[in-house]
């Protein structure tokens, strides 16, 4: 059998399994269970009786999979150090990425402060509208960026810093997780007053689970950023 009969049994057979799979995918949504005793449902419930918090994504996210987000937020933090230990042995460092604009670097100034701001909102307000911890740290690494990209080599990290908040918040992370599991014998469990849905102060301890999120993912994105801008042979 020639080369191209080979290729072309291959094409026949994917695209007959792709279909397949297609079809058994269609009639499983189009038999989904949209009543009253839906998953769905019941989440929303749920998520009114335990948590207050207005946005119910919020409360799938962080508190009835919160493995599934601690699992993420490992997977980010062996990702960026891998980056770092590939990255570090590299010496000749050079911000090669700087724009020499002077209503930018002048801009940044009122800038940074502003992003930093709109960054710790998002965190802090995930579990009243769209948002939290993951996008509001990325927001503020955003900050960092825009310093980076304005100040050339002017703009250094403390790394030390960094360092600090990176693990100071995860330890935060996996600490409100083992207190839910001591105090109502489920781990992310929620053991605070989860107060009126709609203020500031409810949710129970969803709120401080994206703020300790919030803080490692802006510190190890803030990182990342400065691997990458900062070597002069990656590009």
């Amino acid at each position: 059998m020639s080369l191209k009969k080979d290729i072309r049994v291959w094409t026949i057979f994917i695209s007959l399994v792709v279909s397949i799979m297609t079809v058994l995918l269609l009639s499983i949504f189009l038999n989904f269970d949209l009543t009253a005793n839906s998953l769905g449902t019941k989440i929303l419930s749920l998520n009114e009786s335990e948590t207050s918090s207005a946005n119910v994504v919020t409360s799938v996210v962080t508190y009835f999979r919160g493995f599934d987000t601690l699992g993420e937020v490992t997977i980010l933090f062996l990702s960026i150090f891998g980056i770092g230990l590939g990255l570090d042995g590299y010496k000749d460092k050079l911000n090669i990425f700087a724009y020499e604009n002077k209503l930018l670097k002048i801009a940044v100034d009122v800038l940074f402060p502003l992003i930093i701001l709109f960054g710790f909102y998002i965190i802090i307000h995930g579990h009243l509208s769209p948002g939290g911890g993951f996008q509001g740290g990325v927001v503020i690494a955003s900050a960092f960026l825009l310093m980076f990209l304005a100040k050339d080599d002017d703009f250094a990290l403390n790394h030390k810093i960094i360092s600090l908040a990176e693990s100071l918040s995860g330890a935060g992370f996996i600490l409100l997780g083992l207190l839910g599991l001591l105090v109502v014998d489920r781990f992310f469990g929620n053991f605070l007053p989860t107060g009126v849905v709609g203020n500031l102060f409810s949710g129970g301890v969803i709120p401080l689970i994206y703020i300790f999120v919030g803080i490692k993912v802006s510190a190890e994105i803030t990182a990342l950023v400065e691997y990458f801008i900062r070597i002069k042979d990656v590009r």
